[in-house]
């Protein structure tokens, strides 16, 4: 089976195809006879390398979030967290990300497809757990924090809007779900968000 950072010859094509196949096809129309022919790679060099279509498709999506959600490093923890919750809904909601909520409503019925949302639940939970480490290596807080909460918390509701409602996140929204969840944290003074002045807008 495929790991991290390892892949056959063509292995984007590969990637690009699955891609490709779940927006046309959704996830129970794909196969891996029709990655090989949109990619152009031998279907026995696919199954060499995953030996189902769960895996395949779970490769892809490692591949995606590796290239389009790396952790942010701003320098704040405000600043890391606001990055974190527009690049999570910029993310689910197009391309790669719309199709991986789109895929992982199969989790039900797919054990490998249910480790792979528990896998990427914990990825996203480690963005958020070395975001707070840097920011309590920069004494922005002032006590633990519970990283798992704060990673439901931030998530949540992106999620809810792209899987559920279907309704877009702004940026705004963005802002003002880190600067309601800053209010709860054990933060050092001069990380919280300070309030507007009277009579003066954003």
């Amino acid at each position: 089976m495929a790991t991290a950072g390892r892949g056959p010859r063509g292995a984007a094509a590969i990637h690009a195809a699955v891609l490709d196949l779940l927006d046309t096809d959704g996830y129970a129309g794909l196969t891996i006879e029709g990655v090989a022919r949109r990619s152009g790679v031998n279907k026995t060099t696919l199954y060499r390398w995953w030996p189902s279509k769960p895996a395949l498709v779970a490769a892809t999506f490692r591949h995606a979030i590796a290239r389009d959600l790396p952790v942010p490093d701003t320098g704040t923890l405000r600043g890391d967290l606001v990055t974190l919750v527009r690049a999570k809904a910029a993310f689910l909601g197009a391309g790669p990300g719309r199709l991986a909520a789109d895929v992982l409503a199969h989790t039900g019925a797919d054990p490998e497809l249910a480790r792979l949302a528990d896998e990427l639940l914990g990825q996203h939970c480690a963005h958020v757990t070395e975001i707070t480490a840097r920011a309590g290596d920069r004494g922005e807080l002032s006590g633990p924090v519970d990283d798992l909460l704060l990673a439901d918390l931030l998530l949540g509701p992106v999620w809810l809007r792209a899987v559920v409602t279907h309704r877009p996140f702004p940026a705004a929204d963005a802002d003002a779900l880190v600067d309601t969840l800053l209010a709860g944290l054990p933060t050092a003074p001069a990380s919280r968000p300070s309030p507007p002045r009277a009579g003066h807008t954003r």
